[in-house]
């Protein structure tokens, strides 16, 4: 059945995989929809996410999934194939073990986060590289739209995976750049880049800024919309208190008491420098998704956690290069492993 790309799946089949879609089987929800854990016969495990209001025509979501399927790097959820039945859309997704990374930051009981500061830095290398492939070597390049530690996925080696990417595109029945959001929402609260809700159009940059949230999530401990360190008359998301303490010279108190004191200052104070680049308000002051897995790489260069440089450097780096809606880019389509 995995023998091609993508492979156009039987309703029967995910129902029986998924116990009919039973709440128990309930591993992730995002706005796009819920994911569901399937165990089909042979024993093998993967995902299945039910896409809620999609708008394509079975021939249009049909042509959209070979092209996702062909998008393919070690940082992407692999696509394996999908469902159309009657007005309900499903994807299935190849299994990632340790789920969320969301869930590995924010477990219901705190106390049982482990995670250290080089395993933090992989994840952010990893899902920098993935996301960075989609904005400068993917072709066609993808906006991803609603980047969150929700959507990176972890496999049994904490090797970080991006997931829905494409689906916005997916999900809207035109594509251009009045239509760049699913269902006219912007994205999660807490990772939304400050000039969405005045231009209403996608940029790489906002995709940059909600990937900045993400590595404050990382170096913090602290969820996007609830700072429990901050003071209680702070109402802000966790970007909002960081600009608000590196203009008080306090940004060092922001990082996760676990931290500091190992071996790694230097390592933090340098991330969280980057983080700050990426969530400035300006979109035109952040850098590019390119550069920001470049000074990543740099921090994490001891460890060595990839010795190869997959991301080619862009022949340019501003958004001028990139159009809001999603285009066919020039240069050859270049496959990751």
């Amino acid at each position: 059945m995995f023998e091609k790309s993508v492979s156009k799946m039987r309703l029967s089949d995910l129902m029986k995989a998924t116990n009919d879609f039973s709440n128990n089987n309930i591993i992730g929800a995002g706005r796009t929809g819920p994911m569901y854990k399937a165990v089909f016969s042979e024993g093998r495990f993967l995902m299945v996410k039910r896409l809620q209001d999609s708008q394509r025509l079975e021939k249009e979501f049909v042509s959209e999934m070979n092209t996702l399927g062909n998008v393919k790097h070690r940082n992407l959820v692999p696509l394996l194939g999908f469902c159309v039945a009657k007005k309900e859309r499903f994807l299935v997704y190849k299994f990632m073990e340790n789920g969320t990374l969301y869930d590995k930051l924010h477990p219901a009981e705190p106390e049982i986060r482990n995670m250290d500061w080089p395993l933090r830095l992989k994840i952010a290398i990893g899902a920098a590289r993935g996301l960075a492939w989609l904005h400068h070597n993917c072709n066609p390049r993808i906006i991803h739209r609603n980047i969150s530690s929700k959507c990176i996925l972890l496999d049994d080696d904490f090797e970080p995976k991006l997931s829905d990417f494409g689906l916005a595109r997916l999900m809207n029945p035109i594509d251009t750049h009045l239509s760049t959001f699913v269902n006219g929402e912007f994205g999660d609260l807490g990772y939304v880049a400050p000039e969405y809700h005045r231009t209403l159009v996608a940029t790489p940059k906002g995709d940059v800024y909600s990937f900045g949230v993400v590595l404050l999530e990382l170096i913090t401990g602290e969820k996007p919309t609830h700072v429990a360190n901050a003071p209680e008359t702070f109402r802000g998301s966790l970007a909002e208190w960081i600009r608000q303490l590196s203009d008080d010279l306090l940004l060092h108190t922001a990082v996760d008491k676990t931290l500091p004191g190992n071996g790694f200052d230097h390592e933090l104070n340098q991330f969280l420098k980057v983080a700050c680049k990426c969530v400035v308000e300006n979109a035109k002051e952040r850098p590019t998704m390119f550069e920001v897995h470049q000074l990543l790489r740099a921090i994490g260069e001891r460890y060595h956690f990839t010795t190869e440089d997959d991301i080619i450097l862009p022949s340019h780096t501003g958004d001028t290069a990139f159009p809001d809606e999603l285009i066919v880019a020039n240069e050859v389509t270049r496959e990751v492993d």
